[in-house]
């Protein structure tokens, strides 16, 4: 689950919590303040009984006896509770005789140490972890739905443009076409495969690969329309550089990343597959990134370009991150865009 879920989720989550947990401990505070002061009035009663029944000395001497007895403050006569922090009861014992009783008042600690105070807390909690339990699987299901109309959508309108240029060239029938209407039926095959990988994501099987390989393939499915976007494709990797990767996963990664960046260059220009210090880098003559795009280039659905439906990008990054490898998103200091990729080695 990505971190922005877990946001939406947790917050109204956590302020559930805390106003519930604030409100309950307030409600057992005022239910428990009441019973303690009638327990303690009742204490008073008993005991101004108890004085009158035996017809005890009412002095100081047997008021000290009743505080080590009782654990409170005991006076024989009527007594104000010396602040806010204190209780205080008075009972008549006889007319013109009274036993007044004075102690703490009860703390919030005390309460909360209450068995029945934890009994209630924990029920609570159990039945918001229980709610949000159902809340998260909802809301995730909703998302999830979402995300697959806006990936319908995105897989019509992708394939759309492929479809027209093909069905185009088809019509004309001329041998020279020919190349660009398999590239294009590639295109499609790779927006299926990178649909499926959203859908249903498995791990990759991995094996000894060698990037020369895999970027001579990737620009020769891309030769076509880079040849008709005016855009030259430049290739330095040398062979032997072998990473541990999906072969069929790690062509549609960088499939993605050469065509955003062939996009990007909608006047012309130049592509170069770069290995250097041990990462594989795709970069561009373009406008290069913007800081936004730098920050999210990577989130699904996020696109800077006009019709762009920003799942390219996203794909790549997901790929990669499966291998255990990492995708960096950079500017070049002499102009346009550069992807880095960075994957487990082959040995």
């Amino acid at each position: 689950m990505k971190p922005s879920v877990w946001w939406q989720i947790g917050v109204p989550f956590l302020a559930f919590v805390v106003a519930g947990s604030v409100a309950l401990a307030a409600l057992l505070q005022v239910s428990y303040r009441r019973q303690s002061y009638r327990d303690f009035t009742a204490l008073a009663a008993a005991n101004a009984e108890f004085v009158r029944s035996v017809h005890l000395p009412a002095d100081d001497r047997f008021a000290n006896y009743l505080s080590q007895v009782l654990g409170v403050e005991v006076h024989f006569r009527r007594v104000p509770a010396a602040d806010r922090r204190h209780q205080a009861v008075t009972v008549t014992v006889e007319p013109g005789f009274d036993l007044t009783l004075i102690r703490e008042t009860p703390s919030l600690r005390a309460l909360l140490l209450r068995p029945v105070s934890l009994l209630a807390f924990g029920a609570f909690w159990g039945f918001s972890l229980a709610l949000a339990w159902v809340m998260a699987r909802r809301f995730l299901a909703t998302a999830r739905l979402a995300v697959l109309g806006k990936m319908a959508a995105s897989l019509a309108h992708e394939i759309h443009n492929p479809v027209a240029a093909i069905r185009l060239h088809a019509q004309l029938g001329e041998p020279a076409a020919l190349p660009l209407i398999r590239a294009e039926a590639d295109r499609i095959e790779s927006l299926v495969n990178q649909w499926q990988f959203l859908a249903k994501p498995t791990p990759p099987a991995t094996s000894p690969v060698d990037l020369h390989d895999v970027v001579a393939t990737v620009a020769t499915a891309l030769a076509a329309q880079a040849e008709h976007a005016r855009v030259t494709i430049a290739t330095n990797v040398p062979v032997g550089s072998l990473v541990r990767a999906d072969r069929r996963r790690l062509e549609q990664a960088l499939r993605n990343i050469a065509w955003n960046a062939i996009q990007a260059m909608p006047g012309g220009g130049k592509l170069t597959f770069e290995y250097r210090d041990g990462r594989l880098g795709v970069l561009d003559t373009g406008r290069g990134f913007s800081p936004t795009a730098l920050a999210r280039g990577t989130e699904l659905f996020f696109s800077e370009r006009e019709g762009g439906m920003g799942i390219g990008l996203s794909v790549a990054h997901e790929i990669i991150r499966a291998h255990g490898g990492a995708l960096t998103l950079e500017n070049s200091p002499t102009g346009g865009a550069s992807v880095w990729l960075k994957l487990p080695p082959a040995s």
